[in-house]
């Protein structure tokens, strides 16, 4: 049964309100002068650009973007100096309210998740997603670091809820662990994202699913650790250079773009070089994610690293009919039943990337080919990556920053595996169903064979 307990939030607030300081030993940032040149970086591709009006030279863009790590080129934009060499003005606000924000009009631009925009869009929202954003993976699951095998998981309370059985992430998570999928066997409570770490520091819960920064917040002060990564896609490779999908987005509010197509063109370039200066000074852009999210730097640090190296470039301004069609197939290829998935039909129209082809952009895995691969390959050890990210930002690697965790600095190892020789059960995706087979006898289970139950359409 979900366990939404009134007296435990109340009691996780108020931890929070004493434990201000879970994430935040220390907030001061390490961003320092590059030898990055703005007007160099606009410079290919001014005589692409079309001239501004007076009211575009005038105009106040609002932009936001979610409390999540694949937003993070939003700050990028403003602290490295892009909109205001392309004459914008943007306003850059952190909001969870973003998606509604866009679908009102009442933001011009910005970063949210996929799935709810989506469904906006499909029932006549004036957005678009005019260039790519971020692929997937970055989708964890937390737990408490005393948990070592999947029976343990069981009866504990997650951030989780019965809708998550029909959902591929959790499915994909349950076959990743050998735990059952079916939600009774956990105690559930509803909780936002930055509420995790406090409860689960306080005993609270005992896990989550989340992105970063959290997930690395979890890691940095000991209270949790990653057991499970989603990538949000049917099939990436194992090099991680194909099979990518489609994740969160950045979005255009459509009737912002017709009445400014000029700023519109702008904004698409300014997301696209701040991509490019995100893997070319990824020491920077950690400085400037940690400052915008009110992290320690070497959450940043980590963060970061993990989007642009340990699972691949997963933040990338290249978006086409593979990554749409990768995404469709995610959902099946977790047999999720035809009406609980999302309106994926519509992805084809809600992907515009006219604004983006008139750019002349460099291709984007032509430059990480060319720009990238020689400072760092994809799924260096942290701690090689680290080195040569203050290597080109010119930080003495004497600094600390970035090195106090004994896990991040021994490979690029992300999951901490549960013990795989005491799986529960597995898993089938194969057919138009799931089917899950018990490794264990479940009528030994304190709440025995639910998966029975499951089936016949009897659990309640």
């Amino acid at each position: 049964m979900r366990k939404l307990i009134s007296v435990l939030l109340a009691a996780v607030m108020l931890f929070s309100l004493a434990s201000c300081g879970l994430h935040d030993s220390s907030t001061e940032t390490s961003v320092v002068k590059t030898d990055y040149d703005v007007q160099a970086a606009i410079k290919p591709y001014l005589d692409n650009l079309m001239e501004m009006t007076e009211d575009d030279k005038n105009y106040q863009i609002e932009m936001g973007y979610n409390d999540c790590d694949h937003m993070v080129t939003a700050i990028i934009g403003e602290k490295c100096g892009l909109y205001e060499a392309l004459g914008l003005h943007v306003n850059v606000t952190k909001s969870g309210k973003t998606k509604d924000g866009l679908v009102s009009g009442e933001m011009d631009v910005g970063y949210a998740s996929l799935t709810g925009m989506l469904k906006a869009g499909s029932e006549g929202a004036p957005v678009m997603i005019p260039a790519g954003s971020h692929l997937g993976g970055s989708k964890y699951i937390v737990v408490r670091t005393d948990i070592e095998k999947p029976e343990d998981m069981l009866g504990k309370t997650l951030v989780i809820s019965s809708n998550d059985m029909v959902q591929p992430n959790w499915r994909s998570f349950c076959n990743q662990i050998g735990i059952p999928f079916i939600t009774d066997y956990y105690e559930q409570i509803d909780m936002g994202s930055s509420e995790k770490n406090i409860a689960l520091k306080a005993g609270q819960i005992d896990g989550y699913i989340d992105c970063d920064p959290y997930a690395s917040i979890a890691e940095f002060e000991g209270i949790g650790k990653i057991v499970g990564t989603e990538w949000g896609a049917a099939h990436v490779s194992d090099d991680r250079t194909e099979g990518w999908g489609v994740h969160c987005g950045y979005y255009l509010n459509t009737d912002f773009a017709a009445a400014h197509p000029a700023l519109a063109q702008r904004l698409v370039l300014a997301h696209c070089l701040a991509i490019q200066y995100m893997y070319l000074h990824p020491y920077n852009a950690a400085m400037m994610f940690a400052d915008g999210f009110g992290v320690n730097p070497a959450v940043g640090l980590r963060t970061i690293y993990i989007k642009l190296c340990a699972e691949g470039r997963t933040i990338c301004y290249k978006i086409d009919e593979t990554n749409i069609q990768n995404y469709k197939d995610y959902y099946a290829s977790f047999a999720i039943p035809e009406n609980k998935r999302p309106v994926l039909q519509y992805l084809e129209q809600f992907v515009d990337t006219s604004i983006y082809d008139t750019l002349g952009m460099v291709d984007f895995y032509e430059f990480i080919k060319n720009e990238v691969d020689p400072l760092y390959p994809i799924m260096m050890d942290y701690a090689d990556f680290l080195e040569t990210a203050e290597t080109i930002d010119g930080i003495d690697h004497s600094s600390t920053v970035g090195k106090e965790v004994e896990k991040w600095m021994n490979g690029h190892q992300i999951v901490d595996e549960l013990d795989q020789t005491k799986r529960l059960c597995e898993y089938d995706f194969s057919g138009d169903e799931m089917v899950m087979t018990w490794d264990i006898d479940p009528e030994t289970l304190e709440k025995g064979d639910l998966y029975k139950d499951y089936k016949a359409g009897t659990l309640q």
